[in-house]
């Protein structure tokens, strides 16, 4: 009896710390900047629209895992899917296409600033953009 409470008592345990661990990385400052913004932007900051999805992107590819990326892709937040795909692209490895490829049928819409220009596209469209070159929003 005694041991079964202590399994008990790890399991739980286990599952708290997992909880934190989760928790301590939705709280991320990244993240929660991330979360504010409204489009997808390159590195020129354009008539009407800043471009700190830009800048947050360079942030988050020195700063999180590939893994951290995967987990983005799956977000209800469709710029923070597109974030996910860029960093995935940017990170390059077979696993990566694979996760592009997979998205290319994404519908949700997102609106990409590129300087002056704005254009309504899909998750999709931007994952494809990505595939072909996981650059296109650098100068």
């Amino acid at each position: 009896m005694k041991r079964l409470v202590t399994i008990c008592c790890l399991v739980m345990l286990a599952g708290i710390t997992s909880a934190h661990a989760q928790s301590a990385k939705a709280l991320d400052p990244a993240m929660t900047e991330l979360m504010k913004v409204k489009w997808i932007s390159n590195h020129d900051r354009g008539f009407g629209g800043g471009n700190e999805f830009y800048k947050l992107s360079k942030q988050f590819v020195k700063s999180h895992t590939p893994a951290d990326f995967r987990r983005m892709v799956n977000h209800f937040n469709p710029v923070v899917r597109a974030m996910g795909l860029l960093c995935l692209a940017q990170t390059a490895s077979d696993e990566s296409l694979l996760v592009l490829l997979s998205r290319s049928n994404d519908d949700a819409v997102v609106y990409l600033h590129q300087g002056c220009l704005v254009s309504k596209i899909t998750v999709g469209e931007f994952a494809k953009r990505l595939l072909i070159d996981p650059d296109f929003l650098d100068p």
